[in-house]
C-alpha cells in the first residue's frame, strides 16, 4: 500500500476519538483510592510500584540566600518500554503505531508507539488487560531488533527516570486491533506537524531512528548490523565525535549543580492544599489529583496525581541546513533529574514560552530562536508531553535556520554538530535529552 491517505487516517482517527470515551475530572488528594501521604509527606500508591511524588533539593551557584532550591519530583524506578514495530508494505518502512488515551493529554488521543508501559503496568500491577504487542519486545518471539538504548526523560520533573527505546522488525504475524494502524513512516513525520497529534514517545523513539536505518528499510537492505558506525563512515568523524564526548563528559564532571531527593514534607517554598500541591511563586507547576475514565484502555477507570506545568515550553534548534552535512547547534544542559545531571539540549531551552524561567535556561540565541522571519523557520508546532504523568504539558518546537549573526565559534556549552554526529550520540543513550530527541524526530520530517 502507499503512504496512508488522508481521509481514511482521519476516518480511523475520529473513530477511535470516539471509542476512548475519555473523561478526567480533577478531585481533591482525599479522593484518590489506593493513593495516600506518607509520614514524611510522600504521595505514594498502596502497592509501592508504579510511582511516587517525593521533593528535590538542588544545590547550586545562586549567591546568597539558602543555596538551594527545592520542588516536588516524580521518582519512578522502574525501566518501562517504548517500542515501535517497523515493516515494508510495498516496499515502504510503514511503524504500527495505536490511538492511546491518556489522562494528561491534550484533546484526549495521540498517535503512541506500538508498545508504551511501565513495568508496573506490563506486569499487570493494575490487575487490568495484557499490554498489547509485548511479545514482538521481549521473550522468545521477539523480532529483529533495529534499535535498543536506555533513554532519560523530563530531568526537571522526574527523578532519573529512563525507558528502553526501541525499534523491532517482527517476525510473524502482527494481530489486529482496531486501536493499532499501520501508517507509512513519511506520513508519520508529515504529522509532527500538527499540534498535539504524535506523543512524546513516539518522538523519543523516532529521534533514536538513524537517517541510514529508514532509508535501508526503504529499500529492503537493512545490515545485520544496524546502521554504518560514525567510524565505518569516516575516521575523521569518529576523531572528532571523541571529542565531542570528551567535551561532555567535561561538562557533567564541572556542572556546578548537586541534587538530592528530601521528603515532599521538607521541600521549602511550596505549600499543600486539599487539591494541589504549588510553588508559592506561582511560577513552576502544581501537582493535581484525577479521576480518570477511558474505554480503550487496560483498566477502564483509576486515579492517580498529575504533574500540572501552568505554561507552555519551548525547544528549539538552530540549524545550518547546508548541501553537505546538516548540522544542529545543542547545548549541555543541566537538569537536576538526570542522572549525569548533564546531557545534550536544544540550542534554547525554556520551561516556559514567555521567555527564561530562571537565568540558567537564559543563552546567547534566545532572540534568534524567537524570529518571525518565516523564510528561516522551517519547524513550529506545539507538541504535547507525557500523558501519563504530566497534565497538558506541552511544548513549542522549532527548528530555525541560523542566520549570519551566529557565527561558527559559539560559547563553550554550545557545539555545532552534525546530525549523524548527534544520532551516534543518541545511540549510546543518556547522552541526548528527551527534548533534543523530539527535535531531531522533527528535523526529519523536513527531508
Amino acid at each position: 500500500m502507499a503512504a496512508e491517505p488522508d481521509a481514511a487516517f482521519a476516518a480511523w482517527w475520529a473513530e477511535r476519538r470516539s471509542a476512548a470515551r475519555l473523561s478526567v475530572t480533577p478531585v481533591p488528594f482525599r479522593e484518590l483510592p489506593h493513593w495516600s501521604f506518607t509520614r514524611d509527606g510522600d504521595l505514594v500508591h498502596d502497592s509501592g510500584r508504579f510511582f511516587r511524588v517525593s521533593g528535590m533539593r538542588v544545590q547550586g551557584p545562586w549567591g546568597a540566600g539558602s543555596g538551594h532550591r527545592d520542588q516536588p519530583v516524580i521518582v519512578q524506578p522502574e525501566i518501562g518500554v517504548l517500542g515501535l514495530l517497523l515493516k515494508r508494505i510495498d516496499g515502504e518502512p510503514h511503524v504500527l503505531l495505536q490511538a492511546k488515551a491518556e489522562p494528561g493529554n491534550i484533546d484526549g488521543i495521540q498517535l503512541s508507539p506500538t508498545v508504551q508501559a511501565t513495568r508496573s503496568n506490563y506486569t499487570r500491577v493494575h490487575r487490568g488487560g495484557a499490554t498489547r504487542h509485548l511479545e514482538h519486545f521481549a521473550g522468545p518471539g521477539r523480532g529483529r531488533v533495529l534499535v535498543d538504548s536506555l533513554q532519560s526523560e523530563q530531568g526537571a520533573w522526574f527523578w532519573r527516570k529512563h525507558n528502553r527505546n526501541m525499534v523491532v522488525e517482527p517476525v510473524g504475524e502482527v494481530a489486529e486491533h482496531p486501536d493499532f494502524r499501520w501508517i507509512a513512516l513519511r506520513t508519520v513525520r508529515r504529522l509532527l506537524r500538527v499540534d498535539h497529534l504524535v506523543n512524546m514517545d513516539t518522538r523519543s523513539v523516532l529521534g533514536c531512528l538513524p537517517v541510514e536505518l529508514e532509508a535501508d528499510a526503504a529499500a529492503g537492505t537493512v545490515p545485520d548490523d544496524g546502521p554504518p558506525t560514525e567510524a565505518a563512515r569516516d575516521g575523521s568523524t569518529a576523531h572528532r565525535l571523541r571529542a565531542i564526548t570528551s567535551w561532555l563528559i567535561d561538562a557533567k564532571q564541572h556542572c556546578p549543580w548537586q541534587s538530592g531527593l528530601v521528603p515532599l514534607a521538607a521541600v521549602e517554598g511550596w505549600s499543600r492544599t486539599e487539591t494541589e500541591i504549588a510553588d508559592e511563586a506561582e511560577r513552576s507547576f502544581r501537582i493535581i489529583a484525577v479521576q480518570v475514565e477511558a474505554g480503550t484502555r487496560e483498566v477502564r477507570q483509576w486515579s492517580q496525581p498529575l504533574l500540572a506545568p501552568r505554561r507552555p515550553g519551548l525547544a528549539v534548534f538552530l540549524c545550518r541546513l547546508t548541501a553537505g552535512a546538516p548540522r544542529v547547534l545543542v547545548r549541555a544542559r543541566a537538569e537536576p533529574g538526570l542522572g549525569d545531571l548533564v546531557e545534550l539540549g536544544p540550542t534554547v531551552q525554556w520551561s516556559t514560552d514567555d521567555g527564561p524561567a530562571s537565568p540558567e535556561e537564559a543563552g546567547p540565541y534566545d532572540g534568534t530562536a524567537l524570529t518571525d522571519d518565516a523564510a528561516r523557520v522551517r519547524f513550529d508546532a506545539e507538541l504535547s508531553e507525557e500523558g501519563g504523568r504530566f497534565h497538558r504539558a506541552a511544548t513549542r518546537y522549532r527548528i530555525v535556520e541560523a542566520d549570519g549573526a551566529v557565527p561558527d565559534q559559539v560559547p563553550d556549552d554550545h557545539r555545532w554538530l552534525t546530525v549523524h554526529q548527534l544520532q551516534a550520540l543518541v545511540a549510546r543513550g543518556h547522552h541526548v535529552n528527551v527534548q533534543a530527541r523530539s527535535l531531531l524526530a522533527c528535523l526529519a520530517s523536513l527531508r
